[in-house]
């Protein structure tokens, strides 16, 4: 059966049609008559151009740009203080810079109890910084503590991406000398390098200092001692990182890994003081080392006020 439709039907249709309140198999009967009718087309664009356009009360497009210019700042505050708030923690936990005021707070911080605070006498109630190095992404700083036992050591940090440090490891040992040098092989946390470290405090009178080294001879199944390396010494508070161990070894011949075993305190003319220099006060049957916890709490905090920002920032900026 033919359905096409007369063009007064498509007249009588025309304004539901063009408000899409005909039934789609009528508006497709429309549509197909007006493909083929150039007067009803005419006719339909003169209806829709009459079509009044409704707008949006002005008030109410004000009010939606304001809720949105309103979410798109809170967005923008979200990220600056998720941001700040991470940068905040990072720099919570490296917070030491390479200077000498940062050197001293390191040391009082992570070395020396609290003031008015009980100790022990091989605990330490004040620290100073002596010397300090620089080296692999760690800083190594050498100092002494005010205690009976005249407690030497080194602090090991770690930089971070912000330029500054955070304390990973300590020792602390009896110095058995008024002044002197010490001479040790050092484990850095988390890394395998192990440099020989060669520090001195207070070396007014002393010119050289001669270290004995000790190695394992593989071949020979031996301990092989009494082979040493004299230093000239030109400042009286320095600290040495021998990193080129196969500097040291090509030296003394050795076919393993060298350590410090004993060190001598020579004057101008060479001669041998170290006893000027021996405190018998002091006990050396003892020793230590003090570590920071790992690193794993600061990243779950960062973590969780990162998840936190962008659960906001995402809340702010959806689409209703």
């Amino acid at each position: 059966m033919d359905k096409k439709l007369d063009c007064c039907v498509v007249r009588d249709l025309l304004p539901a049609y063009i408000e899409d309140l005909t039934e789609e198999e009528t508006a497709a009967q429309v549509r197909e008559h007006l493909e083929d009718c150039g007067a009803c087309q005419d006719l339909e664009r003169d209806m829709r151009s009459q079509v009044p356009v409704e707008k949006a009360p002005k008030g109410a497009l004000n009010f939606l740009k304001r809720v949105k210019r309103t979410r798109l700042i809170a967005a923008g505050v979200t990220l600056v203080l998720t941001l700040w708030c991470i940068w905040w923690l990072y720099d919570a936990e490296f917070h030491y810079p390479n200077t000498e005021s940062g050197h001293l707070a390191a040391v009082e911080n992570y070395i020396a109890k609290p003031e008015g605070s009980s100790v022990n006498d091989n605990e330490m109630q004040s620290a100073t910084p002596l010397a300090w190095q620089e080296s692999h992404g760690k800083l190594f700083i050498f100092y002494k503590a005010d205690n009976q036992d005249n407690v030497h050591g080194i602090i090991q940090l770690t930089r971070g991406i912000n330029g500054k440090y955070r304390t990973d490891h300590a020792s602390m040992d009896p110095f058995p000398y008024t002044a002197g040098v010490i001479a040790e092989r050092i484990n850095v946390r988390k890394s395998d390098w192990s440099p020989i470290v060669i520090a001195g405090h207070d070396c007014r009178e002393i010119y050289s200092v001669a270290v004995e080294y000790t190695w394992f001879d593989g071949t020979e199944g031996r301990q092989i001692t009494g082979h040493e390396l004299i230093y000239p010494l030109s400042e009286v508070n320095f600290f040495w990182l021998l990193e080129e161990e196969e500097d040291v070894r090509e030296q003394l011949g050795a076919s393993y890994e060298v350590r410090p075993r004993n060190v001598r305190f020579l004057d101008k003319d060479g001669n041998d003081i170290t006893e000027q220099y021996r405190d018998d006060s002091v006990r050396q049957n003892w020793g230590g080392g003090k570590s920071t916890a790992e690193q794993f709490l600061l990243y779950v905090y960062i973590g969780i006020v990162a998840v936190l920002g962008l659960v906001f920032i995402r809340y702010f900026l959806r689409r209703d």
